[in-house]
């Protein structure tokens, strides 16, 4: 019989009483804009529900690759009231839940080409993502390794966060949404198409990684392949819609838009309020960032969630 000693403690409980208020909002805001993910992928039908559990796959395999690999550790979550194993809480997995399913579901409102999608989900995902990714290191919502991970993936960093942090945003966003497109050869909501879409999402997200491996081989630093790369993934769908037709957009959805609505401006509250527990100060300058990013995904989700055909005409 193992030791317990050497077996991966998981699925387990914290006294909340021993917690932060910072984790404590975290959990809450978390479980609550993932019940309304999962409300509205209900009333969306079978397709979304299956969507949504993937995603759920997706963030458990991703967070424990990245937590619990030798090679790839990469940072560690506070204790939070539920943790899947030590340094994986669960409010980090299933973020993923309520972050990808918001960004794909109000990209596909847009009604880009399907070659344009993936760059406009990965241009959701990033805004929705990147107040909380900035703020993390501040609220000690988790720590960063010091360590060389992947060859020095962590290195370039700004008020703690890792550029590539960021970048992992955008890119996970990409990725689900390519392999969505692979798979929409079967256009009906099949297990089998769904079980591609887990399969791939990783890989393809992996995808955006490509260039700036490359760009980095040839010396070019971090501060300057990850913010060009943004900018070309962002521009991106715009270039490859421009002269086509969009899908038909049918009502506002007050639902989708609650998602990100109560996400940005719980952050953009924590950021007024940071009380600075973490080794990162919080300065005018991170504060500044914190409000452009959630101000401009509010503006995004608002337009394309809450938008009508008259005022979305690409070209």
């Amino acid at each position: 019989q193992s030791s317990p000693s050497l077996m991966m403690r998981m699925f387990y409980a914290n006294d909340p009483n021993q917690l932060p208020i910072e984790v404590i909002g975290l959990d809450g805001i978390v479980y609550l804009v993932v019940s309304l993910t999962l409300w509205h992928a209900i009333r969306e039908g079978y397709g979304n529900i299956m969507l949504a559990l993937v995603l759920l796959l997706v963030a458990f395999a991703v967070e424990e690759a990245s937590i619990n690999n030798g090679y790839l550790w990469t940072h560690c979550h506070a204790d939070a009231l539920l943790m899947v194993t030590k340094c994986s809480s669960l409010n980090s997995v299933l973020f993923y839940v309520a972050w990808l399913y918001s960004s794909l579901c109000s990209a596909k409102r847009l009604g880009l080409h399907r070659s344009a999608y993936p760059s406009a989900v990965g241009m959701f995902a990033f805004f929705f993502g990147v107040t909380y990714e900035l703020q993390g290191p501040a609220y000690k919502w988790w720590r960063y390794t010091d360590k060389d991970v992947a060859n020095g993936a962590l290195d370039e960093r700004v008020y703690g966060m890792p550029l590539m942090a960021a970048y992992f945003h955008c890119a996970m966003g990409f990725g689900v949404a390519l392999a969505e497109s692979i798979t929409y050869c079967d256009t009906r909501p099949t297990f089998v198409r769904y079980v591609g879409v887990f399969l791939l999402a990783a890989p393809c997200a992996l995808l955006l990684d490509v260039p700036v491996r490359i760009l980095t081989f040839f010396g070019v630093s971090k501060e300057v392949t990850v913010p060009t790369m943004l900018f070309t993934v962002f521009v991106l769908p715009i270039l490859l819609n421009l002269g086509r037709r969009k899908l038909r957009m049918t009502q506002r959805d007050w639902l989708l838009f609650s998602i990100p609505c109560l996400w940005n401006t719980y952050f953009l509250l924590a950021n007024l309020w940071n009380v600075n527990r973490g080794p990162v100060p919080v300065t005018p300058d991170l504060r500044a960032l914190v409000c452009s990013g959630g101000i401009i995904s509010l503006v995004l989700h608002f337009t394309v969630d809450l938008g009508s055909d008259s005022h979305l005409k690409v070209a």
